[in-house]
């Protein structure tokens, strides 16, 4: 055997640097056991000691405890000689866990193109911008081009339908004095398109450099920060793995913090009567109750410098008064620029009453209707306590540069003993009174903070602002205790999994499957190295990722021995044997053709997915490799070394050596039937579909799902009979919530989709339905408050409440759809040239690539038969689109290995009959198509039992998928490229 001591030397320092980089994890998990520990120890003296301490009071002792507990264990140095390292340097290096197995937030945010269009122009008043924006954003709904590229399809379109002469470099557009360095009066469209392309895409790299900024003074370990996209989508994938206070991350990741200081306007004369006139012109005079409920029957004079106070019930019709048409032709000439804008925080116990008031400020700029000053001049800001003040007020503190600093002077110098409104995103958050001028650049912000909002607020000030809004178009957000279940049920699935395979190995194969364990577990340790090594993040489907890297390494296995089998059942001793095995006319030729259709679906499932299912693709490429070396070349030193040093090596017992020996089964007495078979599976396939259809996720259609768990059982009916009388929104529409419980029969868990407000993607909606649910579901919940309910903490006795939330907006969920039926088509089209390429028969590769829709057709039709009939989900979602390509790429290697058999005896026998060859090929294969199925199927099923609620759906594709691949491997495949040969060939 030629190269084998540099297979050797590369195994050995390939497994030195994978127990290198997985010595991290082993110790950071060594230490944060004794911390867990420790901590329960401490929770038990303290409910001893405080037993009525509350939810919020509880969750904040245990987090203090235990980070006080990691530093001091952080300080214990590991020191191996040559590895030396603390706590805190391993856990920056240490195995990265996806949301689904250790909790956390994943975020896609869509940073707003229009604003930076409506920027670069200055904000031009110009009727034609206005029309051609709004009609890109009409077509973005259903388009999947970036923004940027739809709006200039938009303007030449409208060009075209006005037979205008509107230039982009004209002073209405893009030609202002903003600009004038950049584009002259004589640029040409395409000049001022190349420009603001480039505009748009550096404002997008300033947006991602601003949110990575907030997200690493936030504190969050390995956080995942990354454009997502073309350079011009706008779109920020952050992935904060174990944060809890999901609310505060929103808020942060979507503050633009655009600061500006305007002039408030206290309430006076011209103020009041303007409120009042514009009450009477609303009201109906022959309406009683309306005069009693009347506008200005809402606002409330302010004594401060706010201009009224506001119920918050009352915001919603304040808020279309001031802004309606009306509202602003009312205004007096002297108060035309002026704007009305909300504080940032309401109160309660105003005059005595228990309810919730919101301040609301009239504000005015300088003579072009600007902010006095904005927020760039802030260099630096610091959350600071006042504790000279009664009460240790918080406030935010700034520091100004020069220039700033200089405007900051001249405009309190301007407005000494005036109120300065300090407005944050179009919310004023305080509105102090200039008692003299202010130099130096420094001011400070009040407006009753806690420490964490002041922390967050001098972040997001530091950071900088972001060039135009953000908002949150994709959200999934995993709780602690469902990622904690996970790994455990990942984990021992997992490892059951390797005891069955690792078992039947051996017994089927004996010596030689002895080999092939020792293979896996060497592939398995260089698989978790390199995934640490890259800084790759382990999923949920990545695990199940690895389980199937099993399956396709026993398989390699598999197609080596039987090969040897044969070749010594003609007569041959077991050296040669083993020789022309480990040659390209051999096994090699199999298992490269096999492995390469593999990749190609894991590249394509790379690049298209995301998330958990990105994770189980990089797994998959990984797995590709690792396996073929392991599985292929170390398996082939470990035989050779033994033969070498004159052992022998048995390849199977007495019964396995003669499994299906000698088979001559004529499988095209099948052929009718098979047909037959297949086309009703179709057919009942297709009228599913066309008929009760698919259960579509959220990904494919948008909108909001949640899992709650309860402390009891519970009937999914009566939880949406429940929550339906909920969700009514304005006008009195109901929209009842998709309800389905986790789990057999009666469960503690449910899923929760709903459609309602689906194309708002705001914040605030967010939590309208999250209060909503509270609302619908708090009797089950009598021991948990709406702050308990959503943000769900471990306990001793479990956590109940709003464990797992998703969002998909509109346009995200278009995308999805787009790039899942893109990647399928990308998907079967690179594996059909590759096997024209490789087979040099066009038959092989339609014969192929039709066997494996039909089993996608018929894993499609079983979903959409079978759900809601079956005790779990059988959801189409991103990962039903992973375990489809999987499926597809299990259905061409099962394929690949009879068409590779039928291409040598092609070779081998020219003069046999077209269906005797076929015949003696399948015969031929199927020990190892058997053996194959089986310890794939094994693992598969092992995984869908235990693997947990998260990827039954997932793998329940996959087995159907395994089997109905097998099956159309022997009886579909081979038929068709039989039926394709033409009939000369057929002879």
């Amino acid at each position: 055997m030629k190269g084998k001591g540099l297979i050797l030397t590369f195994a050995i320092a390939l497994g030195i640097l994978s127990i290198y980089y997985l010595s991290f994890t082993w110790y950071t998990n060594i230490i944060e056991s004794k911390a867990d520990r420790e901590l329960v120890q401490r929770m038990d003296s303290l409910d001893s000691a405080a037993p009525d301490l509350s939810f919020v009071e509880r969750e904040s002792y245990q987090n203090t405890f235990k980070n006080s507990i990691i530093s001091r264990l952080a300080s214990d140095t590991l020191d191996l000689g040559v590895v030396r390292y603390d706590y805190n340097s391993a856990k920056e290096k240490e195995m990265a866990l996806g949301l689904d197995l250790k909790g956390g937030m994943n975020v896609i945010l869509q940073i707003s193109v229009r604003d930076l269009i409506e920027d670069f122009s200055d904000h031009s008043a110009s009727p034609a911008l206005k029309d051609i924006l709004d009609r890109t954003d009409e077509v973005q709904k259903s388009s999947n081009a970036d923004y940027i590229n739809d709006f200039f399809a938009q303007y030449d379109k409208y060009k075209a339908e006005k037979e205008s002469n509107l230039l982009l470099a004209s002073p209405d557009l893009f030609g202002n004095r903003k600009n004038a360095e950049l584009i002259s009066i004589n640029s040409t469209d395409n000049e001022v398109k190349e420009i603001l392309d480039k505009h748009i895409t550096d404002k997008i790299n300033t947006a991602f450099q601003v949110i990575r900024a907030r997200i690493d003074q936030f504190g969050v370990t390995q956080p995942n920060v990354q454009k997502v996209g073309e350079a011009g989508s706008g779109r920020i994938l952050v992935e904060l793995p174990g944060v809890k206070d999901t609310d505060r991350v929103k808020n942060l990741l979507q503050s633009t913090a655009k600061l500006e200081f305007w002039e408030a306007l206290r309430l006076d004369e011209q103020l009041s009567n303007y409120a009042t006139n514009l009450s009477q012109r609303l009201m109906n005079p022959q309406d009683s109750a309306a005069q009693s409920n009347s506008l200005i029957s809402k606002l409330i004079p302010s004594q401060t410098n706010a201009t009224f106070f506001v119920q918050l019930k009352d915001t919603a019709e304040v808020n279309k008064a001031f802004s309606s048409k009306l509202g602003k032709e009312l205004l007096p000439a002297g108060l035309k620029s002026v704007k009305f804008l909300w504080g940032n925080k309401t109160f309660r116990n105003r005059g005595g009453q228990e309810t919730d008031f919101l301040p609301l400020y009239a504000i005015k700029g300088n003579a072009r209707n600007m902010a006095l000053l904005d927020g760039g001049a802030v260099t630096d800001a610091s959350a600071e306590t006042l504790t000279q003040t009664f009460g240790n007020d918080i406030m935010v503190s700034m520091q100004m540069n020069s220039n700033g600093g200089r405007e900051w002077y001249e405009i309190t110098k301007k407005y000494q003993n005036k109120p300065i409104a300090i407005v944050l995103d179009n919310l004023v958050y305080s509105a102090p009174n200039i008692n003299e001028p202010i130099s130096g650049g420094r001011s400070s912000i009040s407006g009753d903070f806690t420490m964490a909002e002041a922390q967050d607020l001098a972040s997001v000030l530091s950071a900088g602002s972001l060039p135009a809004s953000a908002k949150i178009i994709q959200v999934d957000v995993v709780g602690p205790s469902l990622g904690k279940q996970s790994i455990q049920n990942g984990i021992f699935s997992f490892l059951i999994a390797l005891v069955i395979v690792f078992a039947y190995m051996i017994f089927f194969y004996n010596q030689a499957g002895i080999i092939s364990v020792i293979g896996l577990i060497v592939n398995i340790l260089f698989l978790l190295g390199i995934l640490v090594a890259f800084g790759a993040t382990l999923t949920l489907p990545g695990i199940a990722g690895i389980v199937l890297t099993i399956g396709m390494a026993v398989d390699a296995n598999v197609i080596v021995y039987e090969r040897i089998k044969e070749e010594m059942a003609k007569g041959k001793s077991l050296r040669p044997s083993v020789d022309i095995a480990y040659t390209w006319k051999g096994a090699l030729s199999a298992i490269i053709d096999a492995n390469i259709t593999t990749l190609i679906t894991a590249i394509v499932l790379f690049y298209f997915g995301n998330g958990p299912i990105k994770g189980f693709a990089v797994t998959l490429i990984i797995g590709v490799f690792t396996t073929f070396f392991t599985s292929v070349l170390l398996c082939m030193y470990f035989i050779y070394r033994r033969l070498e040093n004159g052992g022998n090596i048995k390849l199977g017992n007495k019964w396995s050596l003669n499994f299906l020996k000698d088979t001559n089964l004529d499988f095209f007495k099948f052929k009718k039937i098979s047909y037959i078979i297949s086309g009703t599976l179709v057919i009942i396939s297709l009228i599913s579909l066309f008929t009760r259809g698919l259960n579509l996720g959220i990904e494919f259609q948008n909108g909001r799902e949640y899992k709650v768990r309860f402390n009891q059982p519970i009937q999914s009916n009566e939880i949406a009979s429940d929550l339906a009388k909920v969700f009514i929104d304005e006008e009195g529409n109901s929209y009842q919530p998709n309800v389905v419980s986790i789990g057999a029969g009666t469960s503690n868990q449910v899923k929760i989709t709903t459609k309602y407000k689906s194309n708002d993607d705001s914040q605030e909606v967010d939590q309208e339905i999250e209060e909503k649910i509270y609302e619908g579901l708090k009797s089950y919940f009598t021991d948990l408050n709406f702050d308990q309910f959503v943000n769900v903490g471990e306990s001793k006795e479990g956590a109940y409440g709003l464990i797992e939330y998703r969002k998909v907006g509109p346009s995200i969920a278009d995308d999805i759809t787009y790039n899942s039926f893109y990647s399928l088509a990308i998907a079967l089209s690179l594996v059909f040239l590759y096997l024209i390429l490789s087979f040099k028969r066009w038959q092989f590769s339609v014969g192929a690539v039709l066997a494996t829709m039909h089993d996608s057709l018929i894993v499609l039709g079983l979903f959409s038969l079978l759900h809601g009939f079956v005790p779990f989900s059988l959801e189409i979602d991103v990962a039903f689109i992973a375990a489809i390509l999987t499926v597809i790429g299990y259905s061409l290697n099962d394929s690949v290995i009879v068409f590779d058999r039928i291409r040598e005896f092609l070779k081998e026998f020219p003069s046999m009959s077209l269906k005797d060859l076929i015949n003696k090929a399948i015969n031929t294969t199927l020990t190892r198509t058997l053996n194959t199925s089986m310890t794939t199927l094994f693992v598969i099923l092992v995984i869908l039992i235990l693997g947990g609620e998260t990827i039954r759906s997932f793998m329940f594709a996959l087995a159907v998928g395994v089997g109905v691949g097998t099956y159309s491997s022997v009886f579909v495949a081979s038929y068709l490229f039989y039926d394709l040969m033409d009939k000369k060939n057929k002879k």
